[in-house]
């Protein structure tokens, strides 16, 4: 039977507003919402309709709706489906399509990739997706997404029905009436990320498709450079440049007031990587996935990177995608292993980045995530890439100013063009390396304050690419000789001392009255305790009940590595 479901607090509490929905094609942030459609189970004769969830912000409606079995929400798939989001946005069914109750105004066709719109009573327009600011999350096939829709055109009291045409699944129905009123106090409540570096040793690295050769463009180059000193990063990793080859690079370069001696390209595989810091040496893992093995400073990192940069094959491509992420976990486990092509030093920090064209199965996803290789003949059996048997951490980034996760949108859309789409990945090994902050620049959804301060222009990104560039700054564990260079003698006062640990690797002063023991200063946190170290490679480890650290000492620095955040934390309370 079918239930309408309405869960009231008795206690006015704006859930919404201290919990707000992030469309990134991840689902915990719903588990609060209660206005929630469930539908008869098995009424399908194609894919299954179960429920949807709708709350809204400021700007936008937010739905998030679930299937029986995965589909493509905007092309062919081994599961046929066909979704509508009919939306009837005066609440009047006599105005409108009549569909399932209610009036529409707005009918959402994803397969067609395009909008209904019945607002005027003497004729039917039809509308791109860009019209209403719709965004769809995952890219990727899923059994459920999350929707952004614009809620400018829509009354305070909205209607919605929601139909699988193929087997002519609806919910609601027989008969119900789904109405949702839009809950006006409700803010998105965004912190604005900017985009420095809240500390100079993190290591910044920006992924940027540039969109045919768009660093040698007349037309857009002057975008790419203003975009390119905004965000100041170490290590850049950039796609489609298959036609700029080290001297275009150079000449780029040479109005930007840092300086970036190291110039990577692959001219077959259009990728390309600019660094502050020289590779030691190169790969081609597959046709258009290349490696750098970075040399980080010893005077601060105590360790290298690998930085792979990667643009597969894109759209319907799926098996040529797969291959190519395939060959990427071969080659991890490669490198993690004596023997083969190459072998690192354990514990290397390993990024993946760039545009991974992820349109298509969602069983690419979990390749690069969990190493799960499909052709297991060719590629070998696969496994976790991270060193501690785990999966890749995949760096969810935001705009700068909304809770939003695309990376790609359609420059000039019109009716028919697929709708913004997250295409454009970080990926790294989290056991060995901590990301501190991202975001996702794009410059038409900012703030005036926030273009002035980064000198760009509000149509930066939008002319000088289809893809926005991707930003995220680690936190590499340092070297001794950093930790001796830089903590000695870096006393605070014992009264003083509440500090906050971030989750990964974490700077210490030793400041207090007098030396004390290891195990007695972690004991409060020992359950988060992976590893503290001084400068001179001494260590505790707690979990193989280990101390070669013996006491900290007054007026020295410690590197400690935390599982999780801990605030106010205080290292003198023994």
């Amino acid at each position: 039977m079918n239930r309408l479901v309405y869960l009231f607090l008795l206690i006015h509490m704006n859930t919404i507003a201290q919990n707000p929905i992030k469309i990134d094609g991840f689902f915990d942030d719903w588990i609060s919402i209660t206005k929630t459609y469930f539908d008869s189970e098995y009424d399908s004769q194609s894919t299954e309709l179960l429920n949807f969830s709708v709350s809204n912000d400021n700007e936008y409606l937010f739905l998030r709706i679930k299937l029986g079995n995965e589909i493509d929400l905007t092309e062919a798939y081994v599961n046929p489906a066909e979704l509508f989001i009919y939306i009837d946005a005066d609440n009047n069914s006599s105005t409108g399509y009549a569909t399932n109750n209610i009036g529409s105004e707005y009918g959402i066709n994803f397969f067609g990739k395009f909008i209904f719109d019945d607002s005027n009573i003497n004729f039917v327009d039809t509308l791109s997706f860009y019209d209403l600011d719709i965004i769809p999350l995952p890219t990727i096939t899923s059994d459920e997404f999350e929707i952004a829709i614009n809620r400018s055109l829509f009354s305070d009291t909205i209607a919605i029905s929601i139909k699988e045409s193929i087997g002519n699944d609806k919910m609601p129905d027989n008969g119900e009436v789904f109405t949702y009123t839009f809950d006006n106090s409700i803010f998105s409540n965004i912190q604005s990320t900017d985009f420095s570096k809240n500390e100079p040793t993190h290591l910044r690295l920006m992924t940027y498709n540039v969109l045919s050769n768009g660093l040698i463009n007349n037309n857009r180059v002057d975008e790419h450079k203003r975009i390119f000193g905004s965000a100041n990063a170490d290590i850049i990793t950039f796609q489609e440049c298959g036609n700029t080859d080290y001297n275009d690079v150079l000449e780029f370069l040479n109005t930007n007031p840092t300086y970036y001696p190291y110039i990577y390209p692959d001219l077959n595989s259009g990728n390309l990587t600019i660094s502050k810091f020289p590779s030691i040496q190169s790969w081609q893992v597959a046709n258009k996935i290349d490696a750098e093995l970075i040399d980080l400073p010893d005077s601060i990192y105590a360790t290298d990177i690998l930085i792979l940069n990667g643009h597969p094959p894109c759209c319907g491509n799926n098996q040529g995608r797969q291959e190519h992420f395939d060959a990427l976990i071969q080659f991890i486990h490669d490198a993690k292993t004596a023997g083969g092509v190459i072998d690192l030093p354990i514990n290397t920090p390993i990024s993946f980045s760039g545009d991974m064209n992820l349109v298509g199965y969602s069983e690419q996803y979990y390749t690069i995530v969990n190493g799960t290789i499909s052709d297991t003949e060719t590629y070998g059996n696969g496994g976790f890439p991270d060193w501690d048997n785990s999966s890749f951490k995949d760096q969810v980034s935001y705009l700068n100013e909304k809770n939003i996760a695309y990376t790609w949108n359609s420059s000039n859309p019109s009716v028919g063009d697929f709708p913004p789409g997250r295409l454009d990945f970080i990926f790294f090994t989290n056991s060995v390396m901590n990301c501190d902050k991202s975001f996702v620049i794009s410059t038409e959804h900012m703030s005036p304050d926030l273009l002035e301060v980064n000198n760009l222009l509000w149509s930066d990104t939008k002319n000088a690419s289809d893809h926005f560039p991707v930003v995220a700054d680690f936190i590499i564990e340092f070297s001794d000789e950093f930790i001796q260079n830089n903590l000695e003698n870096n006393e605070i006062e014992c009264f003083n001392y509440n500090i906050n640990l971030n989750q990964g690797w974490n700077l210490i002063g030793f400041g207090c009255e007098s030396n004390k023991e290891a195990e007695v200063v972690f004991f409060p946190i020992i359950d988060h305790l992976i590893i503290a170290k001084d400068g001179f490679g001494n260590a505790y480890l707690p979990s193989w009940n280990f101390n070669g650290l013996g006491n900290l000492e007054r007026g020295f620095g410690y590197q400690i590595k935390i599982a999780g955040d801990i605030e106010n934390y205080n290292i003198c309370n023994h």
